[in-house]
């Protein structure tokens, strides 16, 4: 088995070999594409469609993307679901994001549109359950391998929040929303999105949801839907008692005015509107202008009551009232189990970027302010100026003791008055295991192979100098060094002019270096890159875990848990659970061992289930409820989710290429080998069959039941088996299909059914 995971991590970190791109008509073809057999929303102005897994969009009438903001590039869109559902719309494209413009494949956004590129008339697009736009953001994500890194990070995070059930969306803790759209996430989301230019292909690209009010369950103009995005936002631009209104962004309420009397714009934000401003002259305006000016001013007397509400808060704690009192004052002007959230997500996924900006504060009635995630770029082992930090010795760049977020306003308080909560709400996500190193990479690995190897092959082509494939190579006269926080804080950054001599150290590129010699005046590095692979993210996550449980003092509670096997009419299954459970009657739970010369599993019964290990299961059709309490995974343990042959998952999980998983094809049922990588998926608590020594590789492994063997030891441990015999009382050698009787030398007798 373990060189069959070795062969599938290998070729997860190398790009496979490139071959000849195909056009966007070829690509469609090979997808089985065929116009006339889908369905064409081209000329419809409301389009639902399903959620994509990866679809695909060619942009023609335009020979390059922009490159300068605020200019449209008028084109057509021609967008294929992969599903059967296709329209070709016209788009108004633009320049998108401020860091992408330093890369060579930059965002782009598209504001489709009907009869001419005006935008007057736009069509409302629905993917899956989001809610409808006319405008997306197309997502480069250049220094991404994974093209998609900080959507993952979005899907984590809505895992995290419907894990709280009722109210889980931020919007349904609002008091005072009327007929609000249940599809509203408050945070982003996007599906791959293989875009063409002009037929050729160009890149890997992230269809994404905007920061759009629809999506927050926010109205254009009301002054008490405000939702603030900005450069920084922190205790200097607005936490801090003042407004720093250049740093911040006023996304909504739209049509805002600024004191110098023009329209508000959050590219260049300038201070709102208010009753002193020389252009608030009421009597000279029209309805309209009117309205949207006095929604400034009462927009911006909420804004300006957040900034104080820190002071308010500090005021209380200096006259040292008692604690229920602050909690009481913070609960008033903040949702807590957002600002909890939004804390166990960042920690989690070691967003460094997301505790003084990149995070949306917004509320519902001016008073009480809710806080969701953004931009999740530099998440997962990413940092925003050292490119990608991904070894072992590098997790020290930003430890766990270095987090706080006392520089990060309302954050603050979550940490100091409701830590109980916090690491409450943590514990709850660990012991049920909503958050846990396996899942979340299962969910990279389902994104990996949504995109395919096929698309990653031609985005490695197409853009061959990505930092992500590169390795960081040193010069002959020296070597990078582990380190801790600590050394790598106190060591001088390295300088042309300073003679170095063997053993003498410098940090630079986020990396301790070594002189392996006297050098002067050369870099330690020729070759500074941040190569990255899918192997990478499970390692990683529980290293991440293991320092995050001991930062939110988690302990591990066991908990009343239960399970409901399906056994179809096929008579098997796989099955792999966190909690032992006594085996009903009507099923029997197998260890595999590999297959034996004829080319047939060596299967072995078992008694005792183990939490967190995967059996072969045989039984008659029906639902049996599995009943037991869960169990503390050791996720560091070599044993961890395998059994001998099988290995077993506990989310969704694509079987790697050069294994098996069960199923039933005409009739047949057997372990079937995976061809290629992403092509066979299994659902949660399955398992699949990896062999170290395939003799035979790619043949079906199938059960040959007249030999099976079974461990008849039941719940007598190493009891040893004295006699054994069939229904009709005779003495046999081995157990016999039908009714065994076993007598074992403490006396007891067992009844086995072998089927």
């Amino acid at each position: 088995m373990l060189s069959c995971l070795l062969a599938m991590l290998l070729m997860a970190a190398n790009p496979i070999e490139t071959k000849a791109q195909q056009t966007f008509t070829q690509r469609l073809t090979t997808l089985g594409f065929k116009k006339d057999e889908c369905t064409d929303w081209s000329d419809s102005t409301e389009i639902v469609v399903p959620m994509p897994t990866c679809a695909y969009a060619n942009v023609t009438g335009i020979t390059s993307f922009p490159v300068k903001f605020n200019k449209q590039s008028k084109a057509w869109i021609e967008f294929y679901d992969g599903n059967g559902n296709y329209f070709k719309k016209r788009a108004g494209i633009y320049l998108q994001g401020n860091n992408s413009v330093k890369w060579p494949k930059r965002h782009f956004k598209a504001a489709f549109c009907e009869n001419d590129w005006t935008e007057g008339t736009t069509p409302d697009i629905q993917f899956g359950n989001w809610v409808a736009q006319d405008e997306f953001h197309f997502k480069a994500f250049y220094q991404d391998f994974f093209r998609g890194i900080g959507i993952i990070g979005y899907k984590i995070y809505d895992q995290l929040t419907i894990g709280r059930g009722e109210l889980g969306r931020i919007w349904e803790r609002a008091d005072n929303l009327k007929k609000p759209d249940p599809n509203a996430l408050c945070h982003p989301d996007a599906f791959p999105c293989i875009i063409y230019l002009n037929n050729k292909f160009y890149g890997i690209y992230c269809l994404q949801l905007k920061k759009h009010r629809k999506n927050m369950n926010q109205k254009k103009h009301t002054a008490e839907h405000i939702h603030i995005d900005g450069e920084t936002i922190d205790n200097t631009s607005i936490f801090g008692g003042k407004v720093d209104w250049t740093q911040i962004e006023v996304r909504n309420p739209k049509d805002l005015y600024t004191m110098n009397g023009k329209v508000y714009s959050d590219e260049t934000p300038e201070e709102l509107m208010d009753e002193t401003s020389a252009y608030y002259d009421l009597s000279t305006d029209d309805a309209k202008t009117k309205e949207y000016k006095q929604m400034t001013a009462q927009t911006k007397k909420y804004i300006q009551k957040l900034s104080k509400y820190q002071k308010e808060i500090q005021t209380l704690i200096n006259k040292k009232e008692s604690t229920e009192t602050i909690r009481a004052a913070i609960e008033e002007r903040y949702d807590i189990a957002s600002m909890i959230d939004y804390v166990i997500h960042n920690m989690l996924t070691n967003n460094t970027d997301g505790n003084a900006k990149n995070f949306q504060w917004f509320t519902y009635d001016g008073a009480k302010w809710f806080v969701a995630p953004y931009d999740l770029d530099i998440t997962f082992g990413h940092f925003w100026d050292y490119h990608i930090i991904f070894a072992p010795q590098y997790y020290y760049f930003y430890p766990m003791s270095s987090w706080n977020f006392n520089n990060s306003g309302p954050l603050r308080w979550v940490q100091k008055y409701f830590s109980a909560e916090l690491n409450s709400r943590y514990a709850y996500l660990r012991d049920n295991g909503l958050l846990n190193a396996e899942t979340i990479a299962s969910m990279f690995d389902t994104w990996y192979y949504a995109i395919g190897e096929a698309n990653y092959q031609d985005e490695w082509k197409r853009w061959p100098n990505c930092p992500v494939l590169k390795e960081t190579l040193p010069n002959p006269q020296w070597e990078i060094v582990p380190y801790t926080y600590t050394k790598y804080v106190n060591t001088p950054d390295y300088q042309d002019t300073v003679t170095y001599t063997a053993g003498k150290t410098c940090r630079i590129e986020a990396r301790i270096w070594k002189a392996l010699s006297t050098v002067k005046g050369v870099k330690p590095y020729k070759q500074v890159g941040y190569k990255d692979s899918l192997q990478r993210i499970y390692p990683w996550m529980k290293d991440r875990f293991v320092s995050l449980d001991k930062w939110m003092k988690y302990t591990f509670t066991s908990i009343p848990i239960s399970y409901t096997l399906t056994i179809t009419s096929v008579g098997w299954s796989t099955l792999c659970l966190p909690f032992r459970f006594d085996i009903p009657d009507g099923i029997e739970l197998y260890t595999v061992k590999g297959k034996n010369s004829q080319g047939q599993l060596i299967k072995e019964r078992v008694s005792d289930v183990e939490a967190y290990k995967p059996y072969l299961v045989k039984g008659a059709p029906g639902d049996y409820v599995l009943i037991g309490e869960s169990e503390q995974p050791d996720e560091a343990s070599a044993g961890y989710l395998v059994n001998y042959s099988l290995t077993g998952c506990l989310a969704d999980k694509y079987v790697p290429k050069g294994c098996y998983v069960l199923q039933n094809h005409n009739g047949k049922t057997a372990f079937y080998p995976v061809e290629n990588d992403g092509k066979v998926k299994i659902g949660p608590h399955r398992a699949y069959l990896c062999l170290e020594d395939d003799s035979q590789p790619g043949n079906m492994i199938g059960f040959d039941d007249e030999e099976t063997h079974i461990n008849i030891a039941m719940s007598e441990g190493r009891t040893e088996v004295v006699a054994i015999y069939n229904a009709r009382g005779m003495r046999i050698e081995k157990p016999e299909k039908g009714v065994n009787i076993v007598k074992y030398a403490n006396g007891r007798t067992v009844k086995v059914i072998v089927n």
